[in-house]
């Protein structure tokens, strides 16, 4: 679980690569990356089928945004809790390791509210990554 505390964007990359000396071998180079959410936030695909728009309980709207790759959301479990496993939801973003071996995505907090206004959605498509 990705805990946002104060943060406005969030940059990431995620990349798949064989152990030093390995290479990955086999036609099951398939990969799922998966952003599990915790059961509070509400998620929703947007319709460009590369972000999703995530309501916290505070009304707060933060939008995913794979940069690169379609992105799903899928049903999950949650264990973390005292009361047991619930029900909750996943970012899904799968991907082939052949054609490509990383994800680019971002967290962007809206300046809006989950008041039935659409979310400012970076026009970006560039992360700057620190080096």
């Amino acid at each position: 679980m990705l805990e946002i505390i104060a943060l406005t964007k969030t940059f990431g990359e995620d990349t798949l690569a064989p152990a030093p000396g390995g290479r990955i071998k086999g036609t099951e180079t398939d990969y799922a990356l998966r952003f599990h959410l915790h059961p509070s936030v509400k998620a929703s695909r947007l319709s460009d089928a590369r972000g999703v728009m995530l309501v916290l309980p505070n009304r707060d709207v933060w939008t995913f945004e794979a940069l690169d790759d379609k992105v799903e959301v899928e049903d999950s479990v949650f264990l973390a809790g005292n009361d047991g496993p619930r029900r909750t939801a996943q970012i899904v973003i799968r991907q082939d390791s052949r054609h490509a071996p990383s994800i680019r995505w971002t967290f962007v907090r809206s300046t809006s509210s989950a008041s039935g206004t659409t979310p400012k959605r970076s026009t970006r498509r560039e992360p700057e990554l620190p080096l």
